[in-house]
């Protein structure tokens, strides 16, 4: 069908009552919507019958005789019925390659046949609650304002490959429903905003390199697929990405490689499977959640493991970095320790599938002290918090033994010492000391315990105390020195100070791996970032 140009009126003699009645209409100068019936029509009967090739033909400027009015054709409830005007083109509207001086509406029309844009430049195009029930191809359409499909019902692909808009495309409660893609705008370019809001969609939406001046709302929406339902791979939304107030979500979100301005979403609304994978946004708006639990269960939608991936981590790092600009820094490390988590997995996976389970059971061991004493490096100070338990450990293991005698002075020539071994004897008895001929009385008095009595002396008194919550800090912090541990040492001579000297090597041992531990989370050693 070409229709158009090189026509004139009375080539569509004879016309339809419908047809002569908007000749007459467009005759008598009327600048609003003509009016075939008050809904759509359902079958065509000539009353509210216009055929297709005529619509061409008004829709390019047609004659003098019934020239358009600056707004264009409007026309409210006809039956647009494809014609075949014997000229070799398509049945239905088809305006492939053609331009159009004004704007194209066909509100509550019945569309049986395809609708052909290709290529094709208008003002604006309106299909209001319109019923359509073949394919809209307008591949490379370029529209001045905007594409407007609120309410209508197609029964096919709306295509819209590299189509270039001034303003935005509106699926405002539509019901689109296709087999394969219901709405396809690869390339597409809008300075304004994509609307699929309460729309109705079987079949996938496709915003392949899309290029949106505005948001893209799918508030209230229902997108139903078998695989992708929503597919933005290397989409730019400038604006902010709608998902929440009942929208429902059948088939997978995949947003890899996409750029947003921001995300305004309700977990009520979230799709069963969703892709992040290089995806970036600039923030969580309105509503939505920003506790590091709820965006845990986001992330978590994703399955790489359908891509023959094990792991995403770059989804977790830039949720973690939106949640840290947005001022939320203890909700962005939760994702970076979850982060840090399902990767260590994912790498244990890598090795188990190897059959490398030395590997495998080393580093399941090493992950969890890590997880539980550092959180992966993202909380060193969750050491100083551990580090707890050995002391107070050590305070009450080596306060027992200062309480049963037996903790001994730990330098040589204090042991060696007249004072120190004349109070290891009571004063009823007598013991040679080195160096003398004649035995010497013990300085122990009755009920007074070695350190005791060596404290009375005048040796003991220069001597510093012992104090147990002093001596476990000196002995379990390798940066610290205190010096109690220089002058005290459990007396391994006794049952208690035995077990007491045994505890002391554990807990030097435990202070240098904390610490150690906490030292290479600061620096960053430990953390995943330096997993090959």
């Amino acid at each position: 069908m070409s229709g158009g140009q090189g026509k004139a009126l009375q080539d569509f003699a004879p016309f339809t009552p419908a047809e002569d009645a908007l000749v007459k209409w467009l005759q008598a100068g009327n600048r609003k919507v003509f009016r075939v019936s008050n809904s759509v029509p359902v079958s065509a009967t000539e009353e509210v019958t216009l055929r297709a090739s005529f619509i061409r033909f008004l829709a390019l400027g047609g004659c003098d005789a019934c020239r358009l009015p600056e707004t264009g054709l409007r026309v409210w409830g006809a039956y647009i019925l494809g014609d075949d005007d014997n000229s070799g083109g398509t049945k239905g509207l088809d305006f492939e390659g053609a331009t159009l001086p004004h704007d194209l509406a066909l509100v509550f029309c019945h569309i049986p046949d395809p609708i052909i844009l290709r290529s094709a430049k208008l003002k604006n195009l309106f299909l209001h609650s319109s019923d359509v029930k073949a394919a809209i191809t307008a591949d490379r359409l370029q529209v001045e304002g905007g594409v407007f499909l609120r309410e209508a019902k197609i029964a096919g692909e709306v295509q819209l490959l590299g189509a270039r808009l001034g303003g935005e495309l509106s699926c405002t409660g539509a019901e689109l429903q296709a087999k394969g893609n219901a709405l396809r705008c690869d390339g597409m370019q809008a300075e304004g905003s994509v609307f699929l809001s309460n729309a109705k969609i079987a079949g996938e939406v496709r915003l392949l390199g899309a290029r949106l001046g505005g948001d893209l709302s799918c508030t209230g929406a229902e997108l139903q697929a078998k695989s992708k339902a929503l597919n933005c791979d290397g989409a730019k939304i400038t604006g902010t990405f709608f998902l929440r107030e009942g929208a429902k979500v059948s088939g997978c979100i995949d947003l890899t490689g996409a750029s947003l301005g921001a995300i305004n979403d309700d977990p009520a609304c979230w799709p069963p499977e969703l892709i992040l994978k290089r995806c970036r946004f600039g923030a969580f708006l309105g509503r939505s959640p920003i506790d590091a639990e709820t965006r845990k269960t986001w992330l978590a939608l994703q399955k790489p493991q359908d891509y023959g991936q094990d792991f995403w981590p770059d989804p977790y790092e830039h949720c973690a970095k939106v949640l840290r600009e947005m001022g939320h820094g203890a909700e962005a490390t939760k994702i970076l320790i979850e982060k840090e988590r399902l990767q260590r997995e994912a790498r244990r996976h890598r090795l188990r599938r190897a059959y490398l389970f030395e590997d495998y059971y080393w580093f399941a061991f090493w992950d969890r002290i890590l997880g539980a004493t550092v959180a992966y490096g993202r909380r060193p100070l969750l050491a100083a918090a551990w580090l707890l338990v050995p002391y107070l450990l050590g305070v009450w293991i080596f306060g027992t033994a200062f309480a049963r005698d037996e903790v001994k002075p730990n330098l040589p020539q204090i042991q060696r010492s007249a004072e120190w071994v004349l109070c290891g004897v009571d004063a009823t008895e007598t013991v040679r000391l080195v160096g003398d001929n004649e035995a010497t009385s013990g300085l122990r008095q009755k009920g007074q315990g070695r350190l005791e009595c060596f404290h009375t002396t005048p040796e003991g008194r220069g001597h510093p105390q012992f104090n147990p919550y002093i001596y476990s800090a000196d002995s379990l912090l390798p940066i610290l020195s205190l010096e109690m541990q220089s002058y005290w040492i459990p007396d391994d001579s006794q049952p208690f100070g035995k077990f007491a000297r045994f505890y002391l090597w554990l807990h030097i041992i435990a202070g240098w791996a904390l610490t150690l531990l906490a030292v290479a989370g600061f620096s960053g050693l430990i953390k995943t970032d330096n997993i090959k």
